[in-house]
């Protein structure tokens, strides 16, 4: 499976466990494991996707306060916690790919969450989303240092 196809299918796994886990309101250190266990059964992923699932699950929740305050610094009309639980979920796994994940471009964890957005959010979710991340990505002190080769 080429790459892009296997981290398109892990951002569609970790989403639908970041959104069971925003749903049941878990501790920022939840296991993962539990959630996406059942995921993983229905379907035959590659262990390079399974694995990406994961991290990209356990790395978003766990530093979901630090996103919070990344999309509430550019979100000045929308409290993080009344935005529809898919939106803030797709922002949180993009901002956790932009900080965490310096080997992915950012065009393509941004085309990528605008995709997710058109997938499994509202009518507007994708001009939201890509709203959002532009801004954050243009104005975040923490992204200029994840990516100091890379400008805005």
């Amino acid at each position: 499976m080429k790459k892009q196809k296997y981290q398109h299918a892990a951002r569609t796994l970790a989403l639908q466990v970041l959104y069971q886990m925003d749903i049941q309101r878990l501790d920022e250190n939840a296991d993962v494991t539990p959630l996406i266990a059942p995921l993983l059964a229905e379907s035959q992923y590659e262990h390079a996707t399974e694995a990406y699932a994961r991290r990209l699950a356990a790395g978003t929740w766990t530093g979901r306060a630090k996103f919070d305050r990344m999309i509430a610094g550019v979100s000045a009309h929308w409290d993080v916690s009344r935005m529809a639980v898919v939106d803030r979920n797709i922002l949180r796994m993009a901002l956790y790919e932009l900080v965490e994940e310096p080997d992915v471009p950012v065009r393509v964890l941004m085309d990528e969450a605008i995709e997710l957005g058109r997938e499994f959010g509202g009518a507007e979710t994708p001009q939201f989303i890509n709203g959002v991340l532009d801004a954050v990505w243009k104005q975040s002190e923490i992204c200029r240092v994840a990516r100091p080769n890379e400008s805005p």
